[in-house]
């Protein structure tokens, strides 16, 4: 209800003002009479009307003297009615002059007056909307400058203090509360989901602050919010910020089936000082897979814990690609879940965590590309290439990581299919050309993409022989050339065709020769002596 005081040195005039109208009906409320414009101009300090109706001609100080000290000295907003006996021009022209509302002669006719006073209601209320709005958008402008820390040099905590509307406490904190999970592909719906949240977290901590205090709640990214929170809230908690918090997060998982984490700043003495509490907050956030154990991390809980920057070893990830090639999943499982409680165990940062499972699900996508197929048609990979924009649990990465590695161990399972009887001819030639290099079924396996099982099974119906015995075969062959074409001694022979030990050399060329490989030169020998007589 809009605010007005009746000023006329007429008591009685004032009096019949007051019955005449219906004020509320109107849109307004009578705070005040005076008799004079001096006595008016006190009383506007006091009650701030936002509308005074006044005589023109009054002891002490009249109408018109009153309207131009309030509007040229005082600098009010407040809006004039003036209401006169005298219809003499010149009031008139002083009137609009001061940009008067109206001008209206006695006697008055009712009818006239309200629809006068529910017009001016109107655009009192539609100003005081505007009014309101531009100091929001300033509010928001300057809570910004304050987290980034541009506020500080030039402003006073009194003025943001005044600005804000958050009462007068002692200490300030940052809070940000991010929404866990793969959230939905409509950026509408995450926003209706952002602003439910800040709605009900307005409420809970409405419950714990006076009624006049701004309660601050901002977007912070994708789906997160940032609160401020004052010492104000936490009278009601012996001045605990993790007694608070429990209630918070228990308040709020109550309203909203949502899953939350919690990150606390550093408590600061001033406002220009906020940017501080928000980058413990920056601070917390890294310690989200390392020290977080009831989804509520604070800064001083954190400030003195170790943590590590450094992405760990790559060999780690190996015998993971290797049981993706080998299409175990129940490794794959095991596997993940030793590379998860290493990770954790090393006291990664968040930072640090993703970057590491981002290197190992490139690694694995690389094997995807190189067998010819196409990454972005797995269903997991939109997220998985963007893991970074999304908030998740240990629990949730880790169950979002194997449903991603077993997708790429059925994919890579179906392109060896497709690929598999062209692929085993080149793996024949591969033999023939590096028999004498330290090759295995597993890591030939490996560099064609191919599960050692299944490579083994395809050569053996392919060729008729196992991998193992072709590979003996080709080096046995190659020897036997040598014996024949060099004087190179046993040992030196058995190098060149890729035995890194002599007497399993001999052992196996006896298996297939029936003679140690000394004797099949001393044969050859004997023949070539023979035919030479």
């Amino acid at each position: 209800m809009n605010k007005v005081i009746l000023v006329d040195d007429e008591m009685f005039f004032r009096k019949g003002l007051r019955n005449l109208i219906n004020w509320e009906d109107c849109g307004f409320k009578v705070v005040g009479e005076a008799a004079n414009g001096e006595d008016a101009l006190q009383m506007m300090h006091e009650v701030n009307p936002d509308l005074i109706i006044t005589d023109i001609r009054m002891p002490v100080l009249d109408g018109i003297g009153l309207i131009k000290q309030a509007i040229e000295i005082e600098r009010v907003q407040t809006k004039f009615i003036i209401i006169s006996g005298h219809s003499d021009f010149k009031y008139a022209q002083q009137a609009l002059r001061y940009g008067v509302y109206d001008f209206v002669l006695k006697p008055i006719d009712q009818d006239e007056i309200e629809q006068t006073l529910r017009s001016l209601s109107n655009t009192i209320n539609e100003q005081k909307k505007l009014h309101e709005q531009r100091l929001e958008e300033q509010a928001k402008i300057v809570f910004n400058h304050l987290l980034l820390g541009n506020a500080a040099d030039n402003a006073h905590s009194v003025d943001l203090l005044n600005l804000l509307s958050v009462g007068n406490p002692n200490e300030f904190i940052y809070l940000l509360i991010e929404v866990n999970g793969i959230l939905g592909e409509s950026t509408l719906n995450n926003e209706e989901r952002v602003r439910r949240i800040q709605l009900t977290l307005a409420n809970v901590i409405q419950d714990v602050c006076s009624s006049h205090e701004r309660i601050w709640i901002q977007k912070a990214g994708q789906c997160a919010v940032g609160v401020l929170i004052t010492s104000n809230h936490l009278a009601r908690f012996q001045m605990s910020i993790k007694k608070f918090m429990t209630w918070v997060k228990k308040e709020l998982t109550n309203r909203l089936s949502e899953d939350f984490t919690f990150y606390v700043g550093e408590a600061v003495p001033s406002l220009t000082l906020l940017k501080q509490s928000a980058d413990g907050v920056e601070m917390a956030k890294q310690h989200k897979y390392t020290n977080n154990e009831n989804g509520i991390i604070i800064f001083e809980d954190i400030v003195d814990k170790p943590i590590s920057f450094a992405e760990p070893d790559e060999t780690i990830y190996q015998s993971l690609v290797e049981h993706i090639e080998e299409e175990s999943t129940t490794q794959i499982i095991l596997s993940l879940e030793t590379l998860f409680q290493s990770l954790v165990s090393k006291n990664l940062s968040h930072t640090a965590f993703l970057a590491s499972l981002n290197s190992f699900v490139h690694s694995v996508l690389k094997i995807i590309r190189k067998m010819g197929g196409e990454p972005s048609s797995l269903h997991s990979y939109r997220i998985i290439y963007t893991l970074h924009n999304y908030n998740l649990t240990l629990p949730q990465l880790k169950e979002l990581i194997i449903n991603f590695m077993i997708e790429c161990k059925d994919e890579i399972s179906k392109l060896r299919k497709q690929s598999a009887n062209g692929e085993v001819h080149k793996i024949k030639q591969y033999i023939d050309f590096h028999y004498h290099e330290n090759i295995s079924l597993k890591t030939i396996a490996r560099k064609f993409f191919m599960n050692p099982v299944y490579l083994g099974q395809l050569f053996k119906k392919t060729y008729g022989i196992y991998f193992k015995d072709y590979l003996l075969q080709v080096r046995i062959n190659e020897a036997k050339k040598m014996l024949r074409q060099s004087e190179k001694r046993i040992y030196e022979i058995a190098e060149c065709v890729g035995f890194n030990n002599t007497d399993y050399f001999v052992t196996i060329f006896g298996k297939f020769e029936n003679i140690t490989p000394s004797e099949y030169r001393n044969k050859l020998m004997n023949e070539r002596n023979v035919i030479g007589k």
